[in-house]
């Protein structure tokens, strides 16, 4: 059963690791594409899986893993059944080789392990993301974003999040003039070198997923 009580992950060993790095797959500094998304969720009990061995070996090295497994993430083993495995599905079907696994990077705008659903729980989403064991996170991010050189790409309901930390923090000042209005949900929307899309887990078409290959294997091979 989904858990929906969303609160930070009480996995110390997960909390360790995170600690470690903020990020997924290669250094945001190093890649080339960046996929930025809400929270690092992970199922309550996920230390108690079959996988949490390869979930450690993920996170302690995501480029290793995919090259070693064949997989961008651990939810696509056939061992795992619970949350999350829809959205890496998604991902998966931009068939992406392992070969540029130290190309691509996964990043949250919250730098420590969640669980549970964010969209139940608004306020406690916002006190987490403006919580001061988050703001060197958010910091690094907004310089990160700034890196013209990158592609980076996430879901169009995130431009609320990045103009509400605008207001907060004064950070990711490039958000404050989006108009999220503009752009046409279903498709892949581009401002520069930041790329809009439908979330992976709400039925992304599999047209706008093949624009972002197409986006992704242009500036890989420039």
């Amino acid at each position: 059963m989904e858990n929906l009580n969303f609160q930070k992950h009480p996995s110390k060993f997960l909390i360790d690791l995170y600690k470690e790095k903020s990020y997924q797959g290669a250094n945001p500094i190093d890649a080339k594409v960046i996929f930025i998304g809400r929270d690092p969720n992970w199922a309550i009990n996920i230390d108690e899986t079959p996988i949490f061995n390869l979930v450690r070996e993920y996170l302690i090295d995501g480029v290793k893993f995919w090259e070693k497994y064949d997989i961008h993430h651990p939810f696509l083993h056939k061992d795992y059944k619970g949350e999350g495995k829809k959205y890496h599905n998604s991902i998966s079907r931009l068939n992406f080789s392992k070969n540029i696994a130290s190309k691509i990077s996964f990043i949250e705008i919250i730098g420590f392990p969640t669980t549970g659903m964010s969209s139940v729980n608004v306020n406690k989403f916002n006190e987490y993301l403006l919580s001061p064991e988050n703001r060197n996170h958010l910091i690094e991010l907004d310089q990160l974003l700034n890196n013209s050189e990158k592609l980076f790409f996430f879901y169009w309901g995130l431009i609320d999040c990045f103009k509400f930390l605008n207001k907060k923090t004064g950070l990711f000042k490039s958000f404050i003039n989006i108009d999220k209005k503009s752009m046409i949900r279903t498709d892949l929307n581009k401002i520069d070198n930041v790329y809009f899309h439908k979330h992976f887990s709400m039925g992304i078409s599999s047209e706008t997923l093949q624009k972002i290959s197409i986006e992704v294997e242009q500036n890989l091979n420039d």
